[in-house]
C-alpha cells in the first residue's frame, strides 16, 4: 500500500501549525488516515481510522513533501473517529470484509 502525505490544519488544536497526515487510495478513493495499527500476522502497519479525503475541497500539489492540501482546517474530533456532518469516517479493518466503505456518520 502506498503511503502519501496531506497538508492541513487541524481546527481547535492549540499549536495553530499546519500537519502533514498520511494518505492512501483504496477503492477508487483517496483517505486521510488518522491511526494505524500494527498487523502481527503480517507484522506490516494497517490503517486503523480513516477519513475520506474525496468529497472534501482540497489540492493536487504534488510537493516533495506532499501530494495534497486540504483547502479547509479539519476538527480533531472527525480525526479522533467522532463522526460529523460533511466528513465520511470508516474504520479500515471493517472494509477489509466488505465490498466498500462503512460511513459512521
Amino acid at each position: 500500500m502506498e503511503v502519501f502525505k496531506t497538508y492541513l490544519f487541524i481546527s481547535g488544536h492549540e499549536d495553530g501549525h499546519p500537519f502533514l497526515i498520511d494518505t492512501i487510495f483504496y477503492e477508487n478513493e483517496w483517505w486521510l488516515v488518522s491511526s494505524w495499527l500494527y498487523h502481527d500476522a503480517r507484522k506490516e502497519q494497517i490503517p486503523e481510522r480513516l477519513v475520506q479525503l474525496t468529497g472534501l475541497q482540497y489540492q493536487e500539489v504534488n510537493l516533495p513533501d506532499h501530494r495534497f492540501l486540504l483547502n479547509n482546517s479539519m476538527p480533531k474530533s472527525v480525526l479522533d473517529g467522532i463522526p460529523q456532518d460533511g466528513y465520511v469516517l470508516a474504520n479500515y479493518p471493517a472494509l477489509l470484509h466488505t465490498q466498500g466503505p462503512k460511513t459512521v456518520q
